[in-house]
């Protein structure tokens, strides 16, 4: 196999596959890493690089773990350290994973908004839908039932544009069954 047109990323996590799986590499892997600089740094920099991943891991543990609790980010800075990642670095780390958590736990607050916008949306779903799938039996002439997955993603993805949250939203998520189930029964009513 040819590993010349591979990023160091790639060339790092094939070396660690034959590595786990057959425990050696490839010659063809091994004079691509020759090519690059030699085993040596190639194994430094693979070291480095797990141990930055296992560093980041903690910290966004961490980060999660706290950003539960309390809600003042600079709060939050002051208890968590690095020894691997500089205090840039480290203060980057933070404010993306706090900005990360923030807005998955907004994404799933079940508030009026997203109430009364997931019913708007399961509302002007199931009338989008009724006609994806009436278009879909004019075509075929009869029910079939692979489109079941395209009013699931009409209803869903006219809820997502209203409450501008995902079906990570267990109101969401149910609001967009909700709509493809009664789109279902209307098509079986007025086709029967």
């Amino acid at each position: 196999m040819n590993y010349k047109n591979y990023s160091n990323e790639d060339l790092e996590e094939a070396y660690t596959t034959m590595m786990d799986y057959s425990g050696k590499a490839s010659k063809e892997i091994l004079v691509e890493i020759d090519n690059r600089g030699g085993i040596d740094i190639f194994l430094s920099t693979l070291e480095f690089n797990k141990l930055n991943k296992k560093e980041i891991n903690r910290i966004t543990a961490e980060v999660y773990s706290m950003s539960n609790d309390y809600s003042d980010l600079d709060f939050i800075k002051q208890f968590i350290k690095s020894d691997v990642l500089n205090h840039d670095e480290l203060n980057e780390l933070i404010e993306l994973k706090f900005n990360e958590h923030l807005a998955i736990l907004t994404d799933r607050t079940i508030n009026q908004k997203t109430i009364y916008g997931s019913l708007a949306g399961m509302a002007v779903g199931i009338i989008l839908s009724l006609i994806f799938y009436i278009l879909i039996l004019s075509l075929f002439g009869k029910i079939v039932y692979f489109p079941i997955i395209g009013v699931y993603f009409i209803c869903y993805q006219t809820i997502k544009l209203i409450t501008k949250q995902t079906r990570d939203n267990t109101f969401v998520f149910l609001a967009s069954l909700a709509g493809t189930i009664i789109t279902l029964l209307c098509l079986f009513f007025l086709y029967r």
